[in-house]
């Protein structure tokens, strides 16, 4: 079980029951993505139940309870959204596992502030070392984050963990280096390919979105996916030690890693 509290400040008696309505249901939307990205179950490992209540300035603590036995994910969870929401607040870069759904969300949230009573945002979690006070500069951020400033033909390598075909057909890959999510549309005679390699390590080829901090967005027109070698298959410096000098076979480190991930 993990705990985390949305807290929407204003004086009391002021504050719309919309504003707490609708600050809830972003908080919810954003822990509810985190989970499928976490935990990699379609539908969510956690449930959410209310703990505390505050009236003073509205404070709501929820907790999670795992729907599956010997999984929790509901720590992972918690520390992402906060964590999160202050590297939006602070950096203005995507966090971690945050699909565009949930940056919306953040944008949401963050837009009650200075209306229908609202003064300020703050979220917390004991799992975190202190809480996070948003403000309408992370909107801003987030604005930066959302629309594509320019595409380009090229690869992305990470982790397939969410698949869906609601409406239109995609998975979410979640890149190698920073766990950015990074949406990928495929088309409908893709889908058996994409349920072999669900949970592998991908290389996908195709036409990348960008946004203005020249993070990847999405991957449409995809031409190619390829599945890499886990990196525990990948050798280790003991592995190669004392081989051949001209192992790369006339090719240079680089290409011969990339040609060596790809398999």
């Amino acid at each position: 079980m993990a705990s985390i509290k949305l807290k929407i400040e204003g004086e009391k008696g002021k504050i719309s029951l919309h504003s707490l309505i609708t600050g809830l249901q972003c908080q919810l939307g954003i822990l509810q993505d985190l989970d499928v990205a976490v935990s990699g179950e379609a539908n969510g490992s956690l449930d959410w139940v209310v703990i505390d209540l505050q009236l003073s300035s509205l404070a709501v603590a929820v907790e999670s309870q795992s729907k599956i036995e010997n999984k929790n994910a509901g720590p992972k969870v918690v520390t992402l959204c906060v964590t999160g929401m202050k590297q939006l607040e602070d950096e203005g870069v995507t966090p971690p596992y945050f699909p565009e759904h949930s940056l919306k969300l953040s944008k949401k949230l963050v837009g009650l502030i200075g209306k229908n009573g609202a003064t300020g945002i703050q979220i917390s979690s004991p799992f975190t070392p202190s809480p996070v006070t948003l403000s309408p500069k992370a909107a801003v951020h987030i604005d930066e984050l959302l629309p594509t400033k320019y595409s380009s033909l090229g690869s992305v390598e990470g982790r397939i963990e969410t698949l869906s075909i609601h409406k239109t057909t995609k998975f979410v890959v979640y890149h190698a280096r920073t766990q950015r999510a990074i949406a990928c549309q495929f088309e409908q005679n893709q889908l058996q390919h994409i349920k072999d390699i669900l949970g592998k390590r991908v290389n996908v080829y195709g036409t990348i979105s960008y946004n203005a901090k020249g993070e990847p967005l999405r991957v449409e027109d995809i031409i190619d996916i390829r599945m890499l070698k886990e990196e525990y298959e990948l050798p280790t410096i003991k592995d190669i030690h004392g081989i051949d000098l001209d192992f790369t076979g006339g090719f240079d480190s680089v290409e011969y890693l990339r040609r060596l991930r790809l398999g």
